[in-house]
């Protein structure tokens, strides 16, 4: 090839390699993922058409791929269970439209920092939880029994040991034989990118002849040849799905984040998640009008997509383009598909996405705080709509934040070490008559933690001559709060013959001091800026102190 040739040229076949193999992989899973969602398949194939392929030239990452993932499926289908099955299709179509605009909004503001205060031990709780409910649900397609819908979905499982005798063995029997196929194609290394998507296709042979009764895919849907007319969706149905639309945007763009930073760019760089957002939202909201469900960045594809040659953004518009040409021209083969072989792929996904024992344990021995919003974040999901856990999730990561950082925010000593260092140590209780004793915060200060450095201050109670250093070096944006905390600590101070020095003080930080009297009360010489040499200003203000103790009989 010419050393001039374009670069699209270049990386062209390893990117069909990977759309191909991506496109294979990903029509079981969709149409898996649709039958979760409690939609028509074909709802599942377009999305993993259009989403894909619309979403590979907008968003800020090269490699994610936007598709129906496994965990908004669960959701998608708590928002539309109680929904007449007539109204399902326009209901859907709209709830994409507004996950879409809901994601833009995101983009545009930004708010891509904002899904940090969603701790991780909250998000396991979530993904694994959701996991459960992808089992539970497809407990009836893969045994033949249709369990009752129970608003606890883990209590259908008594009821199927009670109904055992009504457990249809050849659905069992095709189930069982699609999870051992994945398993043994998995090893072959060959084969290893379409083992999921070869049983599928050995079940369907099968079953007609081996196995008559077995449910179809074509018994619960039609799956018709060709592309969708766009349309606009119903938009008289969009009050009542705001809040949980809401709800699938924020899980959405909490995964997708996971995607981005856990797979970064051909250059070692991290894509700017607020364009992945906006990206996300636009590709929403286009596939809205060709009868697409809501899709996000999906880890497990995005990696595999990776891990098969993907160079550029090419490998996901291929995809998309594939999973296209198959809907034209094979569309209606998928309703000869085995409802048990479907389940149980999903079933296997299920299991493994909630085999998570490092991360489990992890959270449990080393994150106190995390350690039960993680339990009460998965226990939430099983007894909550699951687009509702995930404020619950939002909530508790919030709390984990305000009370960790409440906790650690207090006032250390700091003692001389030699060579300008310095070691912390806790304060002590009271000031130590006649002496200097120099003072640093740690940790975040706002309004909720000034209470907890306050409490550690020492205590001028029955101490004459002391001289107390204060570093407050990154202290800017503290509030009036601080200031009149440290206005107070300086007069209890100085009302018992000792002294309070402001060291490392920001400039933004004493206007705040001179508009509220702290400055004031403190004294224009006890405070000392802070330069652009760490502890530069610290020492100056040891010095002066050290100075105001050797005054002192």
């Amino acid at each position: 090839m010419p050393t001039g040739a374009p670069q699209w040229r270049k990386s062209l076949p390893a990117d069909i390699v990977a759309g191909a193999t991506t496109a294979l992989v990903g029509i079981p899973q969709v149409m898996g993922f649709a039958l979760v969602a409690g939609i028509n398949p074909i709802y599942g194939l377009y999305t993993a058409a259009f989403s894909t392929a619309i979403g590979a030239f907008l968003t800020g990452s090269t490699y994610l791929k936007v598709m129906l993932s496994n965990v908004l499926a669960v959701s998608i289908y708590s928002v539309l269970a109680p929904v007449p099955e007539a109204d399902v299709p326009a209901t859907l179509f709209v709830l994409t439209l507004l996950v879409g605009i809901f994601q833009l909004g995101f983009g545009l503001i930004k708010a891509g920092s904002l899904t940090r205060f969603i701790s991780n031990a909250v998000l396991t709780g979530f993904v694994i939880g959701a996991a459960l409910l992808i089992i539970l649900g497809q407990l009836g397609n893969l045994t033949g029994y249709q369990l009752p819908r129970e608003a606890i979905q883990i209590l259908a499982i008594p009821g199927l040991i009670l109904h055992a005798g009504e457990i249809q063995p050849q659905a069992l029997a095709v189930g069982l034989l699609t999870i051992a196929l994945v398993l043994v194609f998995r090893r072959v290394p060959r084969l290893n990118f379409v083992a999921l998507l070869l049983p599928i296709i050995i079940a369907t042979l099968l079953v007609p002849a081996a196995f008559p009764d077995v449910a179809l895919v074509g018994d619960i849907a039609t799956i018709p040849a060709g592309l969708p007319i766009p349309a606009i969706p119903d938009l008289a149905l969009a009050p009542g799905l705001l809040v949980p639309a809401l709800a699938l945007a924020i899980i959405g763009l909490v995964m997708a984040v996971g995607v981005t930073e856990t797979i970064p760019e051909p250059d070692g760089t991290i894509a700017d998640v607020n364009r992945d957002f906006s990206g996300q939202g636009i590709t929403n909201i286009l596939a809205s009008f060709l009868q697409c469900a809501p899709a996000a960045g999906s880890l497990s594809a995005t990696a595999l997509n990776v891990s098969a040659g993907a160079e550029t953004r090419a490998a996901n518009f291929i995809s998309g383009a594939l999973v296209g040409v198959v809907i034209v021209l094979a569309g209606p083969l998928a309703e000869l598909i085995p409802l048990p072989a479907l389940a149980g792929l999903l079933i296997l996904i299920g299991i493994e996405l909630m085999y998570q024992p490092r991360e489990i344990t992890c959270v449990w021995k080393y994150s106190r705080s995390g350690r039960w919003p993680m339990v009460a974040t998965f226990v939430s999901t099983q007894v909550l709509p699951l687009q509702y856990s995930i404020y619950i999730g939002v909530l508790l990561s919030l709390a984990i934040y305000l009370v960790t950082s409440t906790r650690e925010a207090t006032v250390v000593r700091l003692v001389p070490a030699g060579g300008g260092m310095f070691r912390e140590e806790p304060p002590p209780a009271r000031l130590p008559t006649g002496d200097l004793i120099v003072l640093s915060i740690s940790g975040s200060v706002y309004f909720a933690t000034l209470r907890a450095m306050g409490r550690s201050l020492p205590s001028p109670e029955g101490a004459e001559g002391a001289v107390v250093i204060l570093g407050l070096r990154g202290r800017v944006e503290a509030g009036t709060g601080l200031f009149r905390m440290l206005e107070r600590y300086a007069r209890q101070v100085a009302a018992r013959g000792n002294r309070l020095i402001l060291a490392e003080v920001d400039p933004r930080l004493l206007a705040g001091l001179e508009e509220t009297g702290g400055a004031a009360a403190i004294g224009r010489e006890n405070i000392f800026l802070a330069t652009p040499v760490i502890g530069e200003s610290l020492m100056e203000a040891i010095q002066a102190g050290e100075a105001l103790v050797r005054e002192k009989p």
